[in-house]
């Protein structure tokens, strides 16, 4: 046998391993095309970002009005809010969305979805099981 020990083992391994691979996240949010015209917001690739997060998009539009306070209207493949938005605005409240509605809060991984038990809505993760509470 050898005369290392599991820790010693696997701490070697780790040091082998690239950091552009292990400091990479496999799940990432795409970035808000976010322009201001006139007195309105818009958001054009609203639709592409909201697919790739897996959720409703009339439920993101809704918690984004919410949380910006403003009113809007989703345009096919675009939104566009009331008002002069800035977009690191726009973007910390997708943020917050990931956060609150896609990220397991025991893992922080984004496979989860929503499913509804009574008349609960539970956010369950596909990767380690868990499950909890939220107010959609």
């Amino acid at each position: 046998m050898s005369d290392f020990n599991y820790e010693e083992l696997l701490d070697r391994a780790r040091e082998k391993i690239p950091d552009k691979i292990s400091n990479v996240e496999r799940w990432t949010l795409p970035t808000p095309d976010i322009m201001i015209e006139g007195s309105n917001t818009f958001i054009r690739n609203f639709a592409d970002v909201v697919s790739h997060m897996d959720r409703d998009l009339i439920h993101v539009f809704q918690f984004l009005l919410k949380e910006l306070g403003t009113s809007g209207a989703i345009d096919g493949p675009r939104v566009h809010f009331k008002g002069r938005i800035p977009p690191k605005n726009i973007k910390q409240k997708f943020v917050n969305y990931v956060n609150a509605y896609i990220k397991c809060s025991q893992c922080n991984a984004p496979d989860t979805h929503f499913i509804k038990q009574d008349r609960t809505t539970l956010l369950k993760c596909q990767a380690c099981g868990a499950t909890r509470p939220v107010k959609l």
